[in-house]
């Protein structure tokens, strides 16, 4: 891998945590997309022999303190990402890209349901939240996200 792919993959990396932690009005921050999620999933579509399930623990560790979630929340959930996504790696490959993003958001509507559910159970804090809108939106930007990450790196790589 050329050291120009490498610098891209840490500069989208970065900013799609800048994004993610984006300051936010309250009801725009429930329609906030998965940001880190979609850089992930173009990482791993991009090579998923080099970007496997080892970049969950840095990753997911990294959300948790940047969200103030219990450790180790975000690392199931980045894992649980990636497993899926190799595992339909060939699919998503042949799939054009708006059948790319309803895969992508019904993935990212499991996390959100997920992570709902166990921020509910452990801090007994069951507040209402929208979890479509963020997987909603998470698809809708999947185009724009693969356009543009994806389809560099492929060109980066070639040369």
């Amino acid at each position: 891998m050329k050291l120009q792919v490498i610098v891209y993959v840490f500069i989208m990396l970065f900013v799609a945590f800048v994004l993610e932690h984006l300051p936010l009005p309250e009801v725009l921050y429930l329609f906030q997309p998965a940001w880190v999620m979609l850089v992930v999933t173009a990482m791993v579509l991009f090579a998923p022999n080099i970007f496997g399930l080892w970049l969950a623990l840095p990753v997911g560790l990294m959300l948790d303190v940047e969200q103030g979630t219990l450790l180790g929340l975000h690392v199931i959930l980045v894992a649980f990402h990636i497993f899926v996504l190799q595992l339909l790696y060939r699919r998503m490959y042949l799939f054009n890209v708006l059948q790319q993003a309803g895969v992508l958001f019904v993935m990212i509507m499991g996390e959100q349901i997920i992570h709902y559910w166990a921020v509910a159970v452990l801090r007994e804090d069951a507040r209402p939240v929208l979890l479509v809108m963020p997987a909603l939106f998470t698809a809708v930007l999947w185009p724009w996200i693969y356009v543009v990450g994806y389809r560099t790196l492929r060109r980066l790589e070639r040369g």
